[in-house]
C-alpha cells in the first residue's frame, strides 16, 4: 500500500515530461524543415532573380517584339496548354528526344566500355570517332531526310548522332581512369576477366558514364530544336520556328522555356540517379576502396 503513491508520482513525473518531449520533437522537425527550405532557396535563388530581372527589364524595354514580359510568355504557355497544342508539341518532342537518346545510350557506353577496356577495340574505333566526332550533326539532317524520309525515323537518327559521342567519350574515359590497382587487387584473389569487367571496370566508371549520360541528354534536346525546324509538324521546335514566322516573339520564348523545364527536370533525375548509384564517388570522406 505505501508504494502505490511512489508510483503516481513516477506517473506523474512521466506525463509531465511526454509534452516537453514532444515539443523538442516539433522544434527540432521544425528546424530540419528550415534548413531544408534555407538550402533550397540558397540554390534557386539565382533563378528566381534572373526571372524577376526578366520582368522588369521587358517593362522598362516595353518593345514586345524583342522582349516580351515573362508573364505575357507564362500567359501563352498557358493558353497553348489550354489548347492542346502544348501537351501535343511536348509528347512528339519527348518521343523523339528519348527514343535517340536511349538508342545513343545502349550504343555508346558499351562500345566507350569495351574501347576503354580492350585495345583491339580501341585500335579499331579510336581514329573513326575522332574523325567523325567533329562532324557538325545538324548538318546530317538533309542527308537523313535523303536517306530516312521526313518522318520520325530521320530526327531519331539525328539524335542518335549527336548524343551517342558525350556519352561513349565519357565511357570510354571513365574505364581507362580505373585505379590500376583495383584491377590488380581483383585478379589476386582470383577474379576473372568477366568478373573484373562486371564488378570492378563497370562500378568504378559508372560515374564517368551518367556523366556522359548527363551530356547527352543535354546534346539531344539542341539537336532536336533542328531537327524539328526542318522537317516537322509538330513538336516544340516546330512550334518556335511558327512563332518567328509569324512575328510572335511570346510562343518563341514559350517553347524555348518549356525546352529548358523538361531538359532541367531529366538533368535532375540523372544527378539523382547518379548520387543514389555512385554514393562512394560523391562522397568527401571516404575514397572506395579505402576501406578494404
Amino acid at each position: 500500500m505505501e508504494d502505490r503513491p511512489e508510483m503516481n508520482d513516477g506517473r506523474t513525473s512521466i506525463t509531465a515530461i511526454m509534452p516537453q518531449a514532444a515539443s523538442f520533437g516539433v522544434v527540432a522537425a521544425a528546424r530540419a524543415l528550415y534548413s531544408r527550405g534555407a538550402n533550397l532557396f540558397g540554390r534557386v535563388y539565382s533563378l528566381i532573380v534572373l526571372l524577376i530581372l526578366w520582368e522588369l527589364i521587358a517593362l522598362i524595354i516595353e518593345n514586345s517584339l524583342f522582349l516580351p514580359r515573362f508573364s505575357a510568355v507564362l500567359s501563352v504557355t498557358w493558353a497553348n496548354a489550354a489548347k492542346g497544342e502544348l501537351v501535343t508539341d511536348i509528347g512528339a518532342s519527348m518521343f523523339r528526344c528519348l527514343s535517340g537518346f536511349t538508342l545513343a545510350l545502349l550504343i555508346g557506353a558499351p562500345l566507350g566500355i569495351l574501347m576503354g577496356w580492350s585495345p583491339k577495340w580501341d585500335n579499331f574505333w579510336n581514329f573513326i570517332i575522332s574523325f567523325t566526332n567533329p562532324i557538325p550533326k545538324l548538318g546530317l539532317i538533309p542527308l537523313f531526310i535523303l536517306w530516312l524520309g521526313i518522318g520520325e525515323a530521320s530526327k531519331v537518327a539525328v539524335i542518335l548522332a549527336a548524343a551517342m559521342f558525350p556519352i561513349l567519350i565519357n565511357s570510354y574515359s571513365g574505364v581507362k581512369g580505373v585505379n590500376k590497382l583495383w584491377i590488380w587487387r581483383a585478379a589476386t584473389v582470383g577474379a576473372t576477366q568477366g568478373e573484373i569487367l562486371r564488378k570492378v571496370i563497370l562500378n568504378a566508371a559508372l560515374p564517368h558514364i551518367l556523366t556522359g549520360a548527363r551530356l547527352g541528354m543535354a546534346v539531344a534536346w539542341i539537336v532536336l530544336l533542328g531537327a524539328e525546324m526542318v522537317a516537322a509538324q509538330t513538336g516544340l521546335g516546330f512550334r518556335i520556328l511558327y512563332g518567328q514566322q509569324t512575328f510572335d516573339t511570346r510562343l518563341v520564348f514559350s517553347g524555348l522555356l518549356t525546352i529548358a523545364v523538361i531538359g532541367f527536370t531529366f538533368d535532375r533525375l540523372i544527378v539523382a540517379l547518379s548520387s543514389r548509384m555512385c554514393r562512394w564517388y560523391f562522397s568527401r570522406e571516404d575514397e572506395p576502396g579505402a576501406a578494404q
